[in-house]
């Protein structure tokens, strides 16, 4: 049924406390998502010429350094630029996938899942580690069915969607013809 293609996805998840700057899982992610004729949106490859900072390689580097020298006029303006650019993305994205990793100080990732929640946008989480190593906070703020151990059981569940085999939740998905 191919309900997926033309839709929008941004996609969450650590960068600043990644080893690999956020940008293998998004990776994989998004060649699956192409293959769906799915549009991603991606902070670690912003899709706009307007944007000055990239947020990854060596302009993490500079940020960090920022950070650790005091510099946090200068930081400051650097993330104001980059938050602003992904929130927009996360307005205009149809549904968010989200990685969350314990591990890797997700506040800017668990602010993007609020934000997502709040716009009642389909919001899919997986989790490293399954999902038991989620903070309890979330359950309580998402139903418990779009939390997913693996990536895999990820997009097996999108897999149904696009397909029609699994039932979207018509409260948050809204498939135009």
């Amino acid at each position: 049924m191919n309900k997926l293609k033309g839709l929008r996805c941004y996609l969450a998840g650590p960068i600043d406390h990644a080893d690999d700057d956020g940008v293998g899982w998004r990776n994989r992610i998004k060649i699956w998502m192409e293959q769906k004729g799915v549009h991603v949106m991606d902070p670690c490859d912003k899709p706009t010429s307007d944007s000055t900072y990239q947020e990854i390689d060596e302009e993490k580097v500079r940020m960090m350094q920022l950070k650790a020298d005091g510099e946090f006029d200068k930081l400051t303006q650097y993330m104001k630029e980059i938050v602003h650019v992904d929130l927009r993305m996360l307005d205009r994205s149809d549904f968010v996938v989200v990685y969350i990793d314990m591990n890797a100080k997700p506040f800017g990732t668990i602010w993007e899942l609020q934000n997502s929640l709040h716009q009642r946008k389909p919001t899919l989480v997986f989790v490293e580690g399954g999902k038991t190593k989620i903070s309890n906070w979330i359950y309580g703020v998402m139903n418990h069915n779009y939390i997913f151990d693996s990536m895999k059981d990820l997009l097996v569940y999108l897999h149904g969607i696009d397909s029609g085999d699994t039932d979207a939740d018509l409260t948050r998905w809204v498939f135009f013809d």
